[in-house]
C-alpha cells in the first residue's frame, strides 16, 4: 500500500500534464491532430485510471488512519 502510495499521485500527476501539453499543443496547431486517433484515447485512459486509482489508494488509507 505504501509503494502505491507514493506512486499514485506522481504517475496522475504526469499524466494530467501529458494531456494538459497535447491540448494546448493541439489549440495552437490543430491541423496536427494530436487530440484525434488513438494514442490521444489510450493516454486520456491511463490518466482517468490513474486518478481514480489514486483516489480509491488514498482515501483508503485516510479511513484506515481514522
Amino acid at each position: 500500500m505504501k509503494f502505491f502510495r507514493a506512486i499514485l499521485p506522481n504517475l496522475s500527476i504526469s499524466l494530467q500534464l501529458a494531456l494538459l501539453v497535447l491540448v494546448i499543443l493541439d489549440v495552437f496547431n490543430p491541423r496536427v491532430g494530436l487530440l484525434s486517433g488513438l494514442p490521444f484515447v489510450l493516454l486520456f485512459a491511463a490518466a482517468w485510471i490513474a486518478a481514480v486509482a489514486t483516489a480509491v489508494v488514498l482515501y483508503a488509507d485516510w479511513r484506515k488512519d481514522r
